[in-house]
């Protein structure tokens, strides 16, 4: 029998019949893109398993393009999880299964799915579903970033993770930047946020931030790409009216694949916390990410060539939605600090 904390897998057959697990992602984009150290530890930690992704079919081609994962089953948002559950059986079976997600809903959706033995945290009535309930540890000063609540769910089977600085390195930047005079660098903005919008820099300071590039810049043709949803269209419709060409406003319409090429094909991002922001760090893009009511102790962008730019006041971090008195985090970042670290990752990229 095998115990709590260790990983359960056969004694034979290995060679001829890869041992089958499932990880259920995360559903927001951000998430998904912080527990991707998680599954590379996995991975590493066994590279001869089968290893499949079930996911939001928008989050699809991100899982898709890991080298660490070996098949996706993506769902639609409207199946219930009888029907994912169904779904997942179609795949064949699956020898263990790894739940990121807290929710029961999740745990619930990989039960129906017939795999056999379930690893998640110990959350929100779902015990009784998991064969290794998982208690969350107490954050510690070096590891409050929310990529170590996937990474402790990895400890918890027995996997020792040694290279820490392996599992959370990200790929060298898409799209290198060319030395000569003349040329063209690709900026990416993304200046919404769904959360709300205590996490969303002025439009009116991305854009004198643009243009203070561009000042600073003469020998560049800097071309800007706006991102974010559909619900942020208006948003990226605003900012373009504020910045002169070459720009264009994508928010909107792109599929998470599309933006994936997009992101693979700008030289920096200028970014609030957001799932775009978390997405172009993991693909290795530069990212200059802005923070106002939320935390980057926890959410930062994963990687050493990022930089964050936060001012900390009183109330912070307040994780509110909308700021109550006067915004004064976000006010506080002046549009000239905002081009101070473009430059330094324009440099840096020389």
């Amino acid at each position: 029998m095998t115990a709590p904390g260790q990983l359960h897998e056969p004694a034979g057959g290995a060679e001829t019949v890869p041992y089958r697990w499932l990880v259920r992602s995360p559903n927001p984009l951000g998430d998904a893109c912080m527990s991707l150290p998680a599954v590379r530890a996995l991975k590493k930690s066994r590279p001869g398993i089968h290893l499949t992704v079930t996911c939001r079919d928008n989050l699809a081609p991100m899982w898709a393009a890991r080298d660490e994962v070996d098949a996706v089953i993506p769902f639609s948002k409207s199946l219930g999880p009888l029907a994912v559950g169904r779904l997942i059986r179609e795949h064949g079976s699956f020898d263990e299964g790894l739940l990121l997600p807290n929710s029961f809903r999740s745990a619930l959706e990989l039960r129906l799915g017939g795999v056999r033995r379930l690893t998640g945290y110990a959350r929100y009535q779902r015990s009784f579903l998991l064969h290794r309930a998982v208690k969350e540890a107490l954050p510690s000063p070096e590891k409050q970033h929310h990529v170590h609540r996937y990474l402790h769910l990895i400890e918890a089977m027995g996997i020792t993770m040694e290279a820490i600085d392996e599992l959370l390195a990200i790929p060298p930047p898409p799209t290198p930047i060319a030395g000569n005079a003349g040329s063209e660098i690709h900026l990416g903005i993304c200046p919404g946020a769904e959360y709300g919008n205590a996490k969303r820099y002025p439009i009116e300071r991305y854009a004198e931030a643009i243009g203070n590039l561009r000042a600073n810049r003469p020998d560049l043709k800097i071309r800007v790409s706006i991102f974010g949803s559909p619900a942020e269209r208006q948003i990226g419709d605003d900012l373009a009216a504020l910045v002169a060409e070459p720009r264009v406003n994508r928010a909107g319409q792109t599929s998470i694949a599309g933006l994936v090429e997009e992101l693979q094909s700008c030289h920096l991002v200028a970014t609030n916390d957001t799932g775009t922001m978390h997405l172009a760090a993991a693909l290795g893009v530069p990212t200059v990410a802005i923070f106002g009511s939320t935390e980057p102790d926890f959410t930062a962008p994963i990687g050493t060539i990022h930089r964050v730019i936060r001012h900390k006041v009183d109330c912070s971090p307040c994780f509110l939605r909308e700021c109550p008195i006067d915004y004064r985090c976000m006010l506080r970042i002046e549009p000239n600090e905002v081009v101070r670290e473009m430059e330094v990752l324009l440099e840096a990229a020389k």
